[in-house]
């Protein structure tokens, strides 16, 4: 009698365990749908990866460069090392850049805040490459 008590005991216990199991399972969402042809999610403090596709696959960066550009602009900025109101010359490279554009001329001199909007606002290529000039001397890439 007593082995049928605790096998009924065990019987509701796992059922139990069982449909604790089946809702919490219900309530995990689905992985978001993301458009992106390449994307990864990882945890930052285990560097462990959630959600990844294509994570190994190299693509022109886009506009993470003029967000990069814009960002170090304004650390200066706020540093002092630049001020709002100086001039920066366009060189003809900044001028010639191609895809999206500010349309600044070569040779003109621009407001450095007048570029930085023009990155921000007009997501202009050619003001990001004439403010990388004026900051870094170029707008090559560092090699490490």
């Amino acid at each position: 009698m007593l082995s049928r008590s605790l096998n009924r005991l065990f019987l509701v216990l796992i059922s139990s365990l069982l449909w604790v199991a089946q809702v919490h399972a219900s309530m995990i969402p689905a992985p978001p749908q993301i458009a992106a042809r390449s994307y990864i999610v990882m945890d930052a403090a285990t560097g462990q990866v959630i959600l990844a596709r294509n994570e190994h696959e190299r693509y022109p960066p886009a506009s993470l460069v003029k967000i990069m550009t814009s960002y170090i602009v304004e650390l200066e900025l706020i540093r002092g090392n630049l001020s709002e109101d100086e001039m920066v010359t366009v060189s003809e490279k900044a001028w010639r850049t191609g895809g999206s554009r500010m349309f600044i001329q070569e040779g003109r001199q621009v407001r450095l805040i007048d570029l930085l909007r023009g990155v921000i606002i007009a997501s202009g290529n050619d003001a990001s490459v004439a403010l990388a000039e004026h900051v870094a001397g170029s707008e090559e890439p560092l090699r490490i």
